[in-house]
């Protein structure tokens, strides 16, 4: 009798869309699995391909972007293990809304949209589930367009604000803040270059809210950050 790879089981069971299946729906869900092994950067899917299958991360991380006419790479998010991506692109049986790359080396367990199917024909409770799971990304991709729709400066107090919430550590100077990630790949992820980026950052020194450093910000005025982030202080 076939067995599925451990390590696949165990990110599947994991895995939201079908957090409501019972163990043995799960272990035949992994039997269907194709397991792929990717070095960092490699392209795991393209937007604009043909959507017939969805992926789950075994172990590693993938980042998710859309890369604009002008080549520009405008990220989504960064997915890990037990996170699925292509989804909703496979299930509607469209095309890949978005390009996904191996962010770290990682495993990929390749799931036919037909398993997921066959999957909820026999499970038809995981229906909930999943309309509530992918419904729930569709809200959040829509938060991501309509943050978009402001400029730079906003983006990035959008961002650091929330930052401030998380990780904010209070010192005698300010609210203490870690931009999570590089510059580059902050502008990367707010749509951006990092000459706009840097631009953004002088203006909201010069304006008071934050002290510029290396890896973090020091804000001087999060109520600044929560007025320009939400588009009212414009």
């Amino acid at each position: 009798m076939p067995v599925a790879r451990p390590d696949v089981t165990t990110a599947l069971r994991a895995t939201r869309l079908w957090r409501a299946a019972s163990d043995d729906a799960v272990e035949a869900l992994a039997l269907h699995a194709r397991v792929e092994e990717a070095s960092r950067g490699r392209i795991l899917m393209t937007q604009g391909d043909l959507a017939d299958r969805l992926g789950v991360v075994v172990a590693g991380a993938l980042k998710v972007y859309n890369l604009g006419a002008d080549g520009r790479a405008l990220s989504f998010e960064k997915i890990g293990s037990g996170e699925p991506f292509g989804a909703i692109a496979a299930l509607a049986g469209t095309r890949y809304p978005a390009t996904v790359e191996a962010a770290t080396d990682a495993t990929i367990a390749w799931l036919p949209r037909e398993a997921l199917f066959e999957l909820i024909a026999s499970n038809p409770e995981l229906a909930r589930t999943l309309v509530t799971d992918l419904a729930g990304r569709i809200v959040n991709l829509t938060a991501v367009a309509a943050n978009l729709s402001l400029d730079v400066p906003s983006r990035l107090a959008g961002y650091l604000f929330q930052r401030s919430l998380e990780c904010g550590r209070a010192t005698s100077a300010g609210l203490v803040v870690d931009l999570g990630m590089s510059k580059g790949e902050l502008a990367s992820a707010l749509g951006t270059v990092p000459e706009t980026l840097s631009r953004a950052l002088a203006r909201l020194r010069d304006d008071g809210v934050l002290e510029v450093r290396t890896r973090d910000v020091i804000v001087k005025d999060v109520g600044a950050l929560a007025r320009l982030g939400s588009g009212f202080d414009r």
